[in-house]
């Protein structure tokens, strides 16, 4: 009954009116006391945090160069320079690179990630700047599955991603589906703004490894497995219209001809077997291509040789977003922790309605063991929990370029303030950056 039909509100049944009283009461007991709301709701319980007290080495000069370096965390080394008021250029931080390149190498590989900070990088072009006096190879071919742009005035800068404002990204190695993903990444914090989050935190996946094998099974189960990546794109024309799948589908980030950059099929193949994807087209669903290639779960750090839990199963994984939106509402906490916690509801929800009519395989991505078994959902709740361990993330500053080493440190969008960001993945992969969208709170 409704209003409409003549007939009052008072005669609907008592069960439906029982269902409003009761969301009435929630959602005041949410807003009086969001606290206790997210307490019920999230996932993220204070033992999923980091630890508190992370050893740190202090800091000291290089030696002649006018920079200080600081330790943030044990995979974390901050360079700037020695006089705080007086920002030095971003041509002297090239020159610097080019100049001190052994000592750079052996100090990036020791911790994974490098800071620059206090440096006057300006804009895209001398961003780029920076990132070439590190390393000229470079390349320009992207099969990833972010939405990006290429930015006027340069040659290897893209934005990271461009997702819808409320979007969150869960951390990752880049492209680490394929069987030669890049060596580095860089980012550039372009512009700052909004009050909450937006910090693109970075995860060592080296510890996160060192964390699961604490538990025998799982050390077990995963040192010498597989995993297999399914992959689907519709086609371009299908994601201008609605369907299911293009429209309802956070899984489904782009269509393939802009992931290959072609819409030509026969290239599309040629590619994939270039990249030992499988490739196959099904015209009667949008005319979506479906990849599919294996890897394994772990490798051995090139340079030191230790284990790192190196796969994509973070970023493929349908209800890790919904993990990291739980996550976020946990660590903003109060009134606006609510617009996170929100979000992860609705995706648990839609989630769990388009998995009543597809299976797991229909989403816009999805990831099993080689033979095709499931990965239990506890696993998968474990590898979030260790990711979340060994997680770190502080506000950055304008200007700011982070280096990682894509083979050990792995980053992602967080739900809230924008940070615009150059991105730049390096050595022998696509480059990109500038202008990230981060998703707004």
């Amino acid at each position: 009954p409704s209003p409409s039909d003549g007939r009052p509100l008072s005669g609907m049944a008592p069960m439906a009116k029982s269902a409003l009283a009761a969301a009435a009461l929630a959602l005041g007991a949410s807003v009086l006391k969001p606290e206790w709301a997210i307490g019920h709701l999230s996932r993220f319980v204070d033992d999923d945090r980091p630890p508190a007290n992370l050893p740190r080495g202090g800091s000291y000069a290089v030696p002649g160069s006018g920079i200080v370096a600081n330790e943030g965390a044990p995979f974390l080394l901050m360079l700037s320079p020695e006089d705080p008021t007086k920002p030095l250029s971003g041509e002297f931080l090239a020159n610097f690179l080019k100049e001190n390149t052994d000592w750079f190498r052996d100090t990036f590989f020791k911790y994974g990630a490098v800071i620059f900070r206090g440096f006057e990088v300006l804009d895209a072009k001398s961003f780029e700047l920076v990132v070439l006096a590190i390393t000229k190879d470079l390349a320009t071919v992207y099969l990833g599955t972010s939405p990006r742009s290429s930015i006027n005035g340069t040659t290897y800068v893209h934005t990271a991603a461009e997702f819808k404002p409320h979007r969150t990204l869960p951390t990752h190695l880049e492209m680490s589906f394929r069987d030669n993903p890049p060596r580095t990444q860089l980012f550039y914090a372009h512009q700052l703004d909004h009050q909450y989050g937006g910090e693109t935190p970075l995860t060592n996946f080296e510890g996160v490894w060192q964390t699961l094998s604490e538990d025998e099974r799982i050390r077990k189960t995963y040192s010498a497995a597989k995993v297999k990546y399914i992959r689907n794109n519709d086609a371009c024309e299908s994601m201008n219209t609605f369907s299911l799948s293009s429209s309802l589908d956070p899984l489904m980030q782009k269509c393939w001809q802009d992931m290959f950059k072609t819409s030509d099929r026969q290239k599309v193949f040629e590619k994939c077997k270039e990249e030992q994807f499988e490739c196959t087209f099904f015209d009667d669903w949008n005319g979506r291509v479906r990849m599919t290639n294996v890897q394994p779960f772990v490798r051995q750090h090139p340079v030191s040789g230790n284990t790192v839990w190196f796969n994509h199963i973070n970023v493929l994984t349908k209800n890790s977003m919904v993990y990291d939106y739980e996550r976020t509402a946990a660590l903003w906490g109060g009134i606006q922790g609510l617009w996170p916690m929100a979000l992860g509801l609705w995706y648990r929800a839609l989630f769990g309605f388009l998995s009543m009519i597809w299976n797991e395989n229909d989403f816009g991505s999805a990831v099993s063991f080689d033979d095709d078994s499931l990965i239990p959902e506890e696993d998968l709740r474990a590898f979030k929990r260790a990711v979340w361990k060994n997680t770190m993330q502080a506000p950055y500053q304008l200007h700011d370029i982070v280096l990682v080493d894509n083979m050990k440190v792995g980053s992602m969008e967080w739900l809230g303030k924008i940070f615009d960001e150059d991105y730049i993945p390096s050595v022998g992969t696509a480059a990109k950056c500038t202008r990230a969208r981060r998703a707004r709170g």
